[in-house]
């Protein structure tokens, strides 16, 4: 409506803000543990807070890489509980005095954890009495002047089965009461194993992390299964399709020769997927990740809360490793244990893939408060001028760098639609990025004057 009065009319337009991005180094882990709901995407902050939800038994693949990742700076994980197949428990057979079948002693808790119980026969104030002391480094038990008569309120096979929170007890004896009484011993349970996780749970839990956008480091705990690395990888893949870009982090099997872990990248070479090495310092590794800024590369860099490695490579190993691929991790005198370049499994540097993730995530942040802005070339103008904000807090960071001759800038940005493009309501935006690099390699010259 015309004004026919003079006057002053004032128009209030909200600039476009695009929201803060999304924080980077968030993990996402799967694994067993001995509490908590299966198979559903939990938060955590602290490894604290993850004992009381997930328990604090590390002989769970889960528990122990949650550890090893907030040792190494981790500030956010989303943890997923897998259930597989039930692990065998720890067992140890007690003989009587000839040598033959008395008692067998089995863990109540299946997997690994039984293996530390253990289980000290002692004889008892009387004859045809025996003492039997049990501790798994927590739970300490003592049981006295327990028997074979079977008649017995003290039967040994029925006391323990209902008083010790450790072990049950199975009679297996050939012979008759005295004769198989147990002999003095002093042992460790043996023989637990963990559980079995299958394809299709790691797929269900898998499942559960697409609903968190906020991961971007994905570990699947403990598993050295070649199998389990490819749907880890494609997961990653599929994520990063809508730029929730995942990087995928795995460990080589315990005692894995240098020649088996080769092979193992030739089957997947990839920019999303980590491959650690040896064995057991993965979960380290994603925290590490976690605590470096988008643009840091991790190597070199210390590992926190492992005292050693399971093995160690020789110089030649270790070049072969990191030709095929792989991050290998190990000792070095004075620097501690650390990693030794930082690469994929495609042998790209994973700082270089996470600086342009985060180019990804930047873009597409900002274009999407622009949809339905864009008829008009000012609206046009306005993205490209955003999309250049973003990328120049990015150079100002030093995670985008301009080529050694200063001849290439650090980035190109280019918006435009074509007639037929703005008939579909299509405007496309081009952008070209140069992610820093890691300095891998310093050559001196040494000049000597005589």
């Amino acid at each position: 409506m015309a004004r026919i009065l003079p006057g002053v009319e004032i128009r209030v337009v909200k600039e476009i803000v695009p929201q803060q991005l999304r924080p980077a180094g968030v993990v996402g882990l799967l694994g067993t543990a001995e509490k908590g709901i299966p198979f559903e995407a939990v938060p955590v902050t602290s490894y604290r807070e993850y004992m009381e939800k997930f328990g604090s038994n590390t002989d769970y693949t889960l528990t122990k890489d949650a550890r090893l990742a907030f040792l190494n700076g981790v500030s956010q994980v989303f943890a997923v509980r897998v259930e597989g197949e039930p692990g065998k428990p720890a067992e140890i057979g007690l003989k009587d005095a000839n040598g033959n079948p008395s008692v067998l002693l089995k863990a109540r808790s299946p997997g690994p954890v039984g293996n530390n119980i253990e289980v000290v026969v002692m004889r008892g104030s009387q004859e045809n009495l025996i003492r039997l002391e049990l501790s798994d480094g927590k739970i300490s038990e003592a049981f006295d002047d327990l028997t074979m008569e079977a008649a017995n309120e003290r039967n040994l096979v029925s006391f323990l089965n209902s008083k010790s929170k450790l072990v049950l007890a199975e009679d297996v004896s050939k012979k008759k009461f005295p004769a198989n009484t147990p002999a003095p011993l002093e042992a460790k349970l043996a023989g637990g194993t963990p559980e079995t996780i299958s394809k299709s749970s790691v797929e269900k839990a898998l499942q559960a992390f697409e609903l968190e956008p906020d991961i971007d480091i994905v570990l699947a705990a403990d598993i050295s299964d070649p199998a389990v690395h490819a749907l880890v990888d494609a997961h990653c893949k599929n994520m990063s399709k809508d730029a929730m870009n995942r990087i995928g982090v795995g460990t080589v099997a315990p005692g894995e020769s240098v020649k088996d872990i080769v092979k193992r990248t030739e089957a997947l070479a990839s920019d999303r997927f980590v491959l650690v090495a040896p064995y057991g310092v993965a979960g380290a590794v994603a925290g590490l990740l976690s605590s470096l800024s988008y643009y840091e590369s991790p190597t070199f860099k210390t590992l926190t809360g492992i005292d050693s490695v399971e093995k160690r490579y020789s110089p030649s190993e270790l070049t072969e490793l990191v030709k095929a691929g792989v991050l290998a991790v190990e000792m070095r005198r004075g620097r501690g244990i650390i990693v030794e370049k930082g690469i994929s499994t495609s042998q790209e540097q994973i700082s270089v893939t996470r600086v342009a993730d985060r180019a990804v995530r930047g873009v597409k942040n900002v274009a999407e408060n622009f949809i339905g802005t864009l008829n008009s070339p000012g609206g046009r103008t306005a993205l490209k001028e955003k999309i250049t904000e973003f990328l120049l807090s990015m150079e100002k960071e030093g995670s985008l760098v301009p080529s050694v001759d200063g001849k290439k800038p650090p980035f190109i940005v280019d918006v435009y639609s074509s007639e037929m493009d703005f008939a579909q309501g299509i405007v496309r935006v081009d952008v070209a990025v140069r992610p820093v690099r890691a300095i891998d390699y310093v050559y001196a010259t040494i000049t000597v004057e005589v």
